[in-house]
């Protein structure tokens, strides 16, 4: 094929983290190659992965603009450096303009034609004002970009109630939405503040076992099922499925763990999904 087909996948180094196809023609990258992007702005990234696609796709992409120097790279990471402190300026700036903002994060293009700031705010925000104010302050094209809690969780990270990092920031690249409905199919009855994030949002690895939760649960004796076990006879108060065991509440007040396969149901219930 020809060099003007040759796809690549690269991790783009912004605050999203994304990772996006661009079209390198006339560039030999090979992945883990540095590379500048035009990606809304010159960006730095890695190439993850080269390929060839069909006759016309490179011209549906951003492209690649070159392999990355030591300059690009070092650019980088001073704009890294600078984007705190102009962060820190534009609060004060907001502040002064009594705006409902919480400013999250900013970040430079690599040739420093651009900043964005992301925010999280309650509302919609009219920052027309403010936005002319901190042009002028930086001397650069502003986008302001409003952001939800799980955005903000995204970029920022932190540690989770499990003691890792989250989620979305570690390795998460499109969280999605987690009903409570989740919760229930996993016979999660806790507060919500046990199974919420840093983010104030559910925990988005309640959706990772759903799946084997809604296939297992219906092969249970259903909760509030009487059931009997030998001569032991109670009230079905839960189940675990990884080990295919129902805890029982026996009519003497014991709680007891039993194979859901030895337990036989004695009230009339049939069990789910039958």
């Amino acid at each position: 094929m020809m060099d003007g087909d040759r796809i690549v996948l690269v991790r783009v180094y912004d605050l999203t983290r994304s990772s996006e196809y661009f079209h390198a023609s006339g560039i030999e990258l090979s992945p883990g190659d540095k590379c500048v992007v035009d990606h809304n702005g010159l960006r730095l990234g890695e190439v993850l992965n080269v390929l060839d696609a069909g006759s016309g796709l490179s011209g549906q992409l951003e492209r690649v603009v070159r392999i990355a120097t030591p300059r690009d790279i070092e650019t980088h990471s001073r704009n890294l450096i600078e984007s705190e402190q102009v962060l820190s300026s534009a609060r004060e700036v907001v502040n002064r303009h009594g705006l409902p903002m919480h400013l999250v994060a900013a970040e430079y293009t690599l040739d420093r034609a651009q900043l964005r700031i992301y925010f999280t705010a309650p509302h919609r925000v009219d920052f027309r004002a403010l936005l002319r104010e901190l042009a002028g302050l930086f001397g650069v094209r502003i986008d302001l970009r409003q952001m939800g809690a799980r955005d903000e969780a995204k970029i920022k990270g932190g540690i989770g109630r499990c003691g890792r990092p989250v989620c979305c920031h570690a390795f998460l690249r499109e969280p999605r939405s987690i009903p409570m409905e989740i919760a229930y199919d996993q016979e999660l009855f806790v507060s919500p503040e046990r199974i919420t994030g840093i983010c104030g949002r559910l925990m988005c690895c309640l959706a990772y076992e759903h799946e084997t939760y809604k296939e297992a649960i219906p092969r249970l004796p259903r909760l509030g099922a009487r059931v009997s076990h030998g001569k032991k006879k109670g009230k079905v108060i839960s189940h675990n499925i990884f080990r295919n065991t129902v805890i029982v509440l026996t009519d003497n007040g014991e709680r007891v763990e039993l194979p859901a396969d030895k337990v036989k149901v004695i009230s009339g219930e049939k069990r789910q999904g039958k």
